[in-house]
């Protein structure tokens, strides 16, 4: 398992598109910090996840882990990758994991952006 990054923050989620199959989880400025955090997951085929997580960690699991068994069915696609959060408790399925931090607020637009739906 590798841990791809972690953060002690609340992060949501923030948006998803079916047509893109793109998750965005976004933790605002919070107390303490004048930052907000996108993270962004492309071609998510599936997730188990719930609204909001008081902290983030991301690890991304390795297919010759012992864990990887409870997830095989991602591990058929070669690009696609296992990334665990909340110490394994939740997970999401995708090619691609990116995250920006910046001073931008709720309504400022991604780095990530255009994301459709989103202003």
């Amino acid at each position: 398992m590798e841990k791809v990054a972690e953060w002690d923050r609340e992060f949501r989620i923030w948006h998803y598109t079916v047509s893109y199959s793109q998750l965005l989880l976004r933790s605002i400025n919070v107390e303490g910090s004048e930052t907000r955090i996108d993270v962004l997951f492309s071609n998510v085929s599936m997730m188990n996840l719930p609204s909001s997580l008081e902290r983030l960690r991301i690890d991304r699991l390795e297919p010759s882990d012992p864990q990887a068994r409870a997830h095989e069915g991602a591990h058929q696609n070669r690009e696609m990758s296992v990334y665990l959060l909340g110490g394994g408790e939740f997970y999401i399925y995708a090619t691609h994991c990116g995250w920006h931090e910046d001073l931008g607020g709720p309504r400022t637009p991604s780095k990530f952006g255009p994301l459709r739906g989103l202003d």
